[in-house]
């Protein structure tokens, strides 16, 4: 397992996170925005400076944390839901289409394979059958098509959207083909567990990275502060043998001391 964060769970400067990622270890970070700016909105003067920067740096970007597709389906009316982990990108459906393909340009540019995306937004229950129906699926497809090689798309199961549990990331998984991203704090925020009897072979056997975060209550809390039995579910990664990327998103955007004891506790779990 090889260990990431989020580069803006730390600060809008770049520079500052990958301190503090080298500070702990770490050789990879994920970009989900930078300077102030949605990542998928980045034009190529700062990508390319990005890139120069984390080359010179020495580290790696383990994924391109895009916000692609968790947005209304095609013709729906706006919510206006704001969604406070992006910045700059409302989810309007048009407005992602017009970004997906430079995603796939932004993920080259920044030497990553893997560009996370969601399965649009929708309020019911967990629990039914997939819900991402064939012209949707389709539609997804059509965005990432001229994606260059060696970038794919990777599914995070979110609790907003139609893909939130992680037995419905695999029921998606084995429909899509595609890689995934398994969230377990998500699927307990929709209702499920926290995952642990849900991390089976074949789910991990589709998984490019994991999603670390802790809940108690109404509120994010520090990594092993909370709800989720990440002690288990890291016996049971290593168990089945897991190899992929694993990445801190705390939810702690702004509690600098919590980011850091989260990423002490991640450093653990990985280890022992």
């Amino acid at each position: 397992m090889e260990l990431s964060l989020i580069t803006d769970e730390v600060s809008q400067d770049p520079e500052e996170a990958i301190d503090l990622a080298l500070g702990h270890g770490l050789r990879k970070v994920a970009v989900r925005s930078v300077w102030g700016t949605n990542v998928a909105l980045l034009d190529r003067p700062a990508v390319d400076r990005l890139a120069k920067l984390f080359a010179r740096r020495g580290i790696g970007v383990s994924s391109v944390m895009s916000p692609l597709f968790k947005c209304h389906v095609p013709g729906a009316a706006d919510s206006g839901l704001v969604d406070p982990h992006f910045v700059g990108l409302p989810p309007v459906f048009d407005q992602h289409v017009a970004v997906a393909g430079r995603l796939g340009q932004i993920a080259d540019a920044l030497s990553t394979p893997l560009v996370r995306i969601f399965t649009f937004l929708d309020p019911s229950p967990a629990g039914r059958p997939c819900q991402v129906g064939a012209s949707e699926l389709a539609t997804m497809r059509e965005a990432v098509t001229d994606w260059p090689s060696g970038v794919e798309p990777v599914i995070e199961n979110e609790f907003v959207c139609k893909v939130k549990t992680l037995p419905e990331l695999a029921a998606f998984g084995r429909l899509s083909g595609w890689r995934v991203v398994a969230d377990p704090c998500n699927g307990l925020l929709a209702g499920d567990s926290d995952g642990l009897e849900h991390m089976t072979a074949e789910l991990l056997a589709a998984t490019a990275d994991v999603h670390v975060k802790d809940r108690s209550g109404a509120r994010y809390v520090p990594v092993g502060d909370g709800e989720l039995r990440w002690q288990q579910i890291f016996e049971r990664l290593r168990q089945l043998g897991y190899g992929g990327t694993v990445t801190l998103e705390s939810h702690l955007r702004g509690d600098l001391d919590g980011v850091e004891a989260s990423l002490r506790a991640l450093t653990r779990l990985v280890a022992s």
